[in-house]
């Protein structure tokens, strides 16, 4: 009998946790590895089943690559980097300036594909970038 999982649902909050440790855990020499055995405290508000399934997202989607050369029959492991799609969504959803407006307009939606995601969180940043612009634009001398 197949077991329901209620992880099959896309939780960008989830994702936007996985890219936010991959970025502070990896070196140019060692990725960040995902499997049951491992945990970060970033991720441990989420079981690691959920944790496991949106790494997986996040590498079929071009957020991360798993680096992962030889994988165990049956062993779920992922030795993961970030890749330019995932920086490019940590950027705009970084700070909680733009995380929370993103967060807002995507309850309204009541949710979304991850290019629509994208797109929110793009268009949060180019918002908060036109309010602070003049401003800045008037302390630059020529």
């Amino acid at each position: 009998m197949l077991r329901k999982s209620a992880f099959m649902k896309l939780d960008i909050s989830c994702i936007r946790a996985i890219l936010l440790t991959v970025e502070k855990y990896e070196t140019i020499y060692d990725p960040v590895a995902f499997d049951d055995d491992e945990s970060y405290d970033e991720l441990s508000s989420y079981p690691p089943e959920q944790v496991l399934y949106h790494v997986q997202y996040c590498i079929k989607s071009g957020l991360l690559s798993d680096v992962c050369s030889n994988k165990p029959w049956g062993i779920l492991h992922y030795d993961c980097c970030l890749e330019p799609l995932g920086h490019d969504l940590l950027a705009n959803t970084r700070t909680d300036e733009k995380w929370k407006p993103t967060q807002q307009l995507l309850n309204k939606l009541g949710g979304a594909s991850l290019n629509v995601i994208t797109a929110i969180a793009e268009g949060v940043t180019t918002a908060l970038a036109n309010k602070y612009l003049p401003s800045e634009i008037s302390k630059i001398s020529l």
